[in-house]
């Protein structure tokens, strides 16, 4: 318990500190937010690729797999960005 509300008095410092820089706040909280929200893209895939397809066993198959690089995608360039944020700080 106490692991977890340090964990989170850490991220609101970083979370508030970063947001006295508007290019920096913004790219974190968009890093941030694409990797919250990568698992969206599966669904996404799956819901384009029924409406779309004449055979539905190689529309699931294929809106999975599409779905999963996408999701992967995602993840990595929040992450990129989530990374890089406080390094364009220092070169301001």
């Amino acid at each position: 318990m106490k692991r977890m509300v340090s964990i989170l008095i850490a991220l609101s410092v970083v979370t508030l500190s970063a947001s006295c820089f508007a290019d920096t706040a913004s790219k974190f909280k968009g890093g941030v937010k694409d990797v919250f929200m990568s698992p969206l893209q599966i669904s996404d895939s799956l819901k384009t690729e029924t409406t779309n397809a004449k055979f539905l066993p190689f529309a699931i198959a294929g809106g999975l797999l599409k779905g999963v690089f996408l999701m992967a995608k995602q993840i990595v360039t929040g992450t990129v960005n989530v990374i890089t944020s406080p390094l364009e700080m220092m070169h301001k």
